[in-house]
């Protein structure tokens, strides 16, 4: 039986989906453009302005990853969890670096991916392929994430509307047709408006998100008496990073930073930009997120502190009571339409880079592997079969589930991300200095990637991935590194001139 409040949550949720979803469809009349030309529905004609840069950044990267995933894991490890804070703040200090640059030669030449541009520069389908099979695979990875975050905010809405728990049968079955409802939406305004539809999905999901945050931060702190009151008599863990666990914090931290910007999806939404002043403005925008996603990792620690969300979390099971410490703080603290606001928020925050995902995964498709199967390919048919490349991934995406315990989701990330950052020689070191050969490219992306995978399943013993720590070090740097040396033996066999 649905209460008062949960009614109330559970209306707010529902229209402002709707709303969402109008949105997203929306997307097609805006800025127009000939949307069977692939530059136009995968990269928006590169007509995205300072403002549309600052939203699609943040929907980008701060996304239920950033959200939900953080905080979980400084409920779950303590101090170590604010790992996610330092590396939002130095994210996109470090993409200004490189990404104008890469947006330059793309404009120039016409390249819609990171593997068109590896075909471009190094003549190489070879490297071509081996930058979409890798990076549809590091994907697959980052979806699963989103989708525990989607999850979790279904796992909250249900229980406070209907009292249905997350471990029950009728949660499996309520939220598999939800979340296909969500996926369908997603994969339908993708074909139908691509990046534009994401970018203006991005600005309904931001201001939501700003909202619910900022107010989640309030009405804590409000309760709690101020962060003296949150802090006090808490666990050590909470308080200080111990000396022996600097390495993993400094390591992961910086293993995020290098890996951020050179996703495939992050790629897309910056070559999106007007110019490469549009990109540096939008840059320095959005790390305005960082200060309430900072304020939210501390939240977590409010569990402690306030009785009826200690309640509600430690009703649901140990695997899975991180990721609902922020709607947990939600529902317990603010009025239930405001409450279903945020969470909608949230939800969405975990569909729109998903939606730009799959516009991504599309592009690869109907740029780099359908030109590989038929080089004669039109433009219009690079774009059509990208379109449906789009749907087909967005829908196969639900079957990653739960593979990993909840609170632990940003393994999920971490795990793709040392795949991706074997993608730096090729993004970051080539664009300024020409000097490595596609053969060591080729051969130091698969070594690197292979070796990071290995060393990561045997730091986990071949079972459940928990840590992407080896001796304290993350585990995609050991990959990098040899990598690094391979593509360095390019210097011994210059290139001809």
């Amino acid at each position: 039986m649905i209460t008062a409040a949960g009614y109330e949550l559970l209306i707010t949720f529902i229209v402002l989906f709707i709303v969402f979803a109008i949105v997203g469809f929306m997307g097609r009349s805006f800025r127009r453009g000939d949307i069977t030309q692939l530059h136009e529905w995968g990269l928006g004609g590169r007509k995205l302005g300072t403002v549309l840069q600052f939203f699609l950044q943040g929907a980008d990267w701060f996304t239920a990853y950033s959200i939900l995933a953080i905080p979980s894991a400084v409920f779950a490890l303590g101090a170590y969890g604010f790992f996610g804070v330092a590396y939002q703040a130095m994210v996109f200090a470090f993409a200004s670096l490189f990404m104008p640059r890469l947006w330059k030669i793309s404009k120039e030449k016409n390249y819609i991916t990171i593997a068109d541009y590896a075909r471009g520069e190094f003549n190489s389908i070879g490297l071509s392929l081996s930058i979409v099979i890798l990076g549809i695979f590091a994907t697959l990875f980052y979806i699963a994430l989103q989708v525990d975050g989607l999850y979790a905010i279904l796992g909250t809405t249900l229980l406070e509307s209907f009292h249905i728990l997350p471990t029950s049968q009728a949660f499996k079955e309520y939220s598999l047709v939800i979340l296909f409802i969500a996926f369908l939406v997603i994969a339908a305004f993708s074909f139908t408006s691509g990046v534009r539809g994401v970018s203006l999905g991005a600005v309904f999901k931001d201001i939501l998100v700003w909202t619910g945050l900022l107010t989640v931060i309030v009405a804590t702190l409000y309760y709690t008496h101020g962060f003296t009151n949150l802090f006090s008599g808490m666990p050590s863990k909470y308080l200080s990073l111990p000396s022996t666990e600097a390495l993993a914090f400094s390591s992961s931290m910086l293993g995020v930073v290098f890996s951020a910007y050179l996703w495939p999806h992050n790629i897309t939404g910056s070559w999106a930009a007007q110019s490469e002043d549009r990109i540096l403005k939008g840059y320095s925008l959005t790390i305005l997120y960082a200060i309430p996603l900072a304020l939210a990792d501390i939240m977590a620690i409010a569990v402690y502190k306030i009785p009826s969300v200690h309640s509600f979390i430690f009703q649901l099971p140990a695997s899975s009571r991180g990721l609902y410490v922020i709607p947990g703080l939600l529902v317990s603290l603010v009025p239930p339409w405001l409450a279903g606001l945020a969470l909608l928020g949230i939800f969405v925050g975990g569909l729109v880079p998903a939606a730009l995902m799959t516009v991504t995964v599309g592009n690869m498709t109907g740029r780099d592997l359908a030109r590989m199967v038929k080089p004669n390919i039109s433009p219009k048919g690079q774009t059509q079969v990208a379109r449906w490349a789009a749907v087909i991934f967005a829908l196969l995406s639900l079957a990653l589930l739960q593979v990993i315990p909840m609170t632990y989701a940003f393994q999920f990330y971490l795990v793709g991300a040392e795949i991706i950052l074997q993608f730096l020689p090729i993004a970051v070191i080539h664009p300024f200095f020409k000097f490595i050969r596609k053969e060591f490219a080729i051969a130091g992306i698969w070594i690197g990637s292979l070796v990071s995978i290995f060393v990561t399943l045997y730091a986990n013993h071949y079972k459940v991935i928990s840590t992407t720590l080896y001796h304290d070090l993350y585990i995609g740097f050991i990959g990098l590194l040899i990598n690094i040396l391979i593509v360095l033996i390019s210097l011994a066999f210059p290139k001809k001139s």
